[in-house]
């Protein structure tokens, strides 16, 4: 009878230990659909407090904002974000948060017209990168380190050939 005991007590406790290992792990975060603001909260709910307001869009400096189906993302086909942060100033919404990282879900990807490639030494993104992400190995193309690469498109502005392109990672 102790063991039957014991048995239901320890299946009792381990069931009350769940509720509270489940507090300290992290939520998932929900897949971003394109390309948010610096400092964005959470997908889903980025998509419910963004009004398309276009406060964001007027304040931006570098005019890398958009506003697309009535919610703020990044275009840095023309230039790169400074991470000012002054688009998070204006946001009344909430969508864009001092609290959150300035990650923004954009890596570079280098093409075959890199100078590197062709084997003739280039540091230009490497030295544009102000989160040293890149890294270049004798006679490859560059190597991006995607923990510290924040996506502000900077090595694209500096590869004065065009080789660099930012591309979309959710």
């Amino acid at each position: 009878m102790t063991e039957n005991i014991d048995t239901n007590r320890r299946g009792f406790l381990s069931r009350l230990s769940k509720p509270v290992s489940s507090l300290t792990e992290q939520p998932e975060k929900t897949r971003r659909n394109a390309p948010r603001p610096p400092k964005a909260v959470d997908e889903a709910l980025f998509l419910r407090l963004c009004d398309g307001c276009e406060e964001c869009l007027c304040i931006c400096p570098n005019r890398v904002i958009e506003v697309n189906d009535q919610t703020a993302t990044l275009n840095l086909d023309y230039n790169e974000c400074s991470l000012c942060d002054e688009c998070t100033k204006v946001c009344a919404s909430g969508a864009l948060h001092s609290s959150q990282h300035s990650k923004i879900n954009l890596r570079p990807d280098f093409s075959q017209s890199c100078n590197n490639y062709l084997q003739i030494d280039c540091q230009q993104c490497v030295l544009g990168c102000p989160q040293a992400a890149i890294s270049v190995e004798d006679a490859e193309r560059p190597v991006v380190n995607e923990e510290k690469c924040n996506g502000c498109g900077q090595c694209r502005s500096h590869c004065y050939l065009g080789a660099i392109t930012m591309r979309f990672h959710s």
